[in-house]
């Protein structure tokens, strides 16, 4: 399975770019027997070949069909479900390396003595993996617990505080906790109703958001964001970025919140986003 990986993928860790391709003079190593006896050995074959794996995993669209597991695998946690079903998957690979293909263990010790494998190039490996997926998961009918683990998915499915991990929260506690309120109760109760600028500075003031959102705006905007997110006034920035009127700046911070929408919540190709309406209470 490692003589399968492509160089890209085995440069994460340099030091096994020296293992010998050719089984002899492997063997024959002391200091390269022990490096593939080391458990980040074992580590580098598994983690390549999941990563891979995850790829090439289909999970449904929600109009019918399917697409690729949305985002970087970074934004999910270690113990999401589909992210362990590539580590399980695994075990098929090596089943169908070793009776299903030419790559198996023993061929390996019947090559010729001055033979050397040559390295796999990344659209060979990424044939492979696609192509081994896909029959697994129809072979193991994989393809239905798949679709529940991601029609059900879990906020500890997501890590950290990625953009994805807080859009799903959004939807996640918006469906199971929220309450309907009336604004007669809002009123009865004197709790304010939020306008934009409120709801902006609970969604977004939150650095590790910010530092992903940033990434987007203007040099002025940014600054404008940086400002309010330290607690200065509409006054206070209107002077420092040059703004005529505090308002200005509060128009401004309520385009910058429909960008930030725009952003964790973008829209369908062609689709146009409804402008919020404005209530008189």
């Amino acid at each position: 399975m490692f003589y399968a990986l492509p160089q890209e993928l085995v440069e994460k860790r340099p030091a096994y770019l020296e293992l010998p391709r050719n089984i002899t003079q492997l063997l024959t190593s002391e200091k390269h027997m022990k490096l593939i006896g080391e458990d980040a050995f074992l580590e580098l074959v598994w983690d390549c070949y999941a990563w891979a794996i995850w790829q090439a995993i289909q999970v449904p669209d929600g109009k019918g069909g399917y697409k690729e597991v949305p985002g970087s695998w970074q934004n999910y946690s270690g113990d999401f479900p589909i992210w362990r079903l590539s580590y399980d998957i695994l075990r098929y690979f090596r089943m169908s390396y070793e009776t299903e293909m030419e790559w198996s263990f023993q061929r390996l010790f019947t090559m010729p003595k001055n033979a050397s494998l040559p390295w796999l190039d990344w659209r060979h490996f990424s044939n492979l993996v696609f192509n081994l997926t896909d029959r697994i998961v129809a072979q193991r009918k994989l393809q239905p617990i798949i679709d529940e683990v991601w029609n059900h998915r879990q906020p500890e499915d997501y890590t950290g505080y990625n953009l994805k991990r807080g859009e799903f929260l959004r939807k996640w506690n918006h469906s199971r906790y929220s309450q309907q309120t009336s604004v007669e109760k809002l009123l009865d109760d004197e709790i304010d109703v939020p306008d934009t600028q409120m709801a902006f500075d609970r969604k977004v003031l939150s650095e590790q958001l910010v530092e992903q959102f940033e990434a987007t705006l203007s040099k002025k905007d940014k600054t404008i964001l940086d400002l309010r997110m330290k607690g200065r006034t509409l006054q206070e920035i209107a002077d420092i970025v040059d703004y005529e009127t505090p308002s200005a700046v509060s128009k401004r911070i309520d385009r910058i919140a429909e960008q930030y929408e725009a952003f964790i919540n973008p829209l369908p190709e062609g689709a146009e986003r409804a402008k919020p309406e404005k209530k008189r209470l």
